[in-house]
């Protein structure tokens, strides 16, 4: 596998990236990065692709170039709605340039996703027929990559949350080997990853491992109603399932906080003393 960039995976946390990494390697996929395809033929069954100096043979060939907005032949100059290289300009109400009419999905550029196409499609109707105006237009957009094991993200990466918030993020990672579900399963490889605010603020969520794309779903709605990561520890979890692990790193990042600071230290003399008795 040929890669123009340093690594797999640039929109997720480099920690993901090195993961699956490391897991394509282990099943004898290699990787060769900060190439670029030069020239490719076939001689008989095979496939040669020369990128930069190495010379890959294989059987099939599989080419990711990437998608944009297709919006040829609609002929929007005559409708009057403005468009550019980067697809239909809409407000965060997803309205064209023509108050009459409303744009949704791939369209419109920005993230290219399904689940984002039939959220705001759904929105569009909304802010079109009914009073009022909701937003659709999101920086929060969450993803899955579905591989094996899956790459799920939602929020802020570490870097991005740095750069507004500075010195008050932090972070915290459960492995998945301490997950029952993921032992019985024998899907131990992966783990969950929190963003988030000392005062217990979600700014952000990964997670690499079997169902990836299902355990994110909490950690989403935590986001999108502004629940604290104490609100996910207080809740209770089916056992055994990999959405318990959401808990067990809620209840970690919890215990943690509570155990810090003026008031940590409170609660440690008290339990000093306690004992002493």
């Amino acid at each position: 596998m040929t890669v123009s960039r340093d690594r797999i995976l640039p929109r997720d946390e480099p920690i993901a990236s090195t993961t699956l990494a490391q897991v394509f390697e282990s099943e004898s996929i290699n990787l060769h990065y900060n190439v670029r395809a030069e020239s490719v033929w076939q001689e008989g069954d095979e496939v040669h692709l020369m990128a930069g100096e190495n010379e890959l043979v294989g059987d099939s060939l599989l080419i990711a170039t990437g998608r944009r907005p297709n919006v040829e032949g609609l002929e929007l100059e005559k409708a009057g709605v403005a468009y550019s290289a980067k697809g239909i300009q809409v407000n965060d109400n997803l309205r064209t340039s023509q108050r009459h009419i409303y744009a949704a999905g791939d369209c419109i550029g920005s993230y290219q996703f399904t689940h984002y196409a039939g959220w705001q499609g759904f929105m569009a109707v909304r802010n079109a027929l009914f009073p009022g105006a909701s937003k659709a237009v999101t920086n929060f957009v969450p993803w899955t990559t579905f591989t094996d094991p899956e790459v799920a993200h939602v929020g802020f990466t570490e870097d991005q949350a740095r750069k507004i918030y500075d010195d008050s993020v932090m972070t915290r990672v459960w492995s998945m080997d301490k997950v029952d579900r993921a032992k019985t399963d024998n899907s131990v490889v992966g783990f969950i990853r929190l963003v988030y605010r000392k005062n217990g603020t979600l700014l952000g969520a990964t997670i690499v491992s079997k169902r990836a794309g299902e355990a994110i779903q909490e950690w989403i709605l935590a986001l999108d109603y502004g629940l604290t990561i104490n609100d996910v520890a207080n809740s209770i979890h089916v056992y055994p399932t990999y959405s318990t692990a959401n808990m067990q790193l809620a209840a970690e990042v919890s215990a943690s906080r509570l155990l810090s600071g003026v008031y940590g230290r409170i609660i440690r003399g008290t339990m000093r003393l306690m004992l002493s008795l």
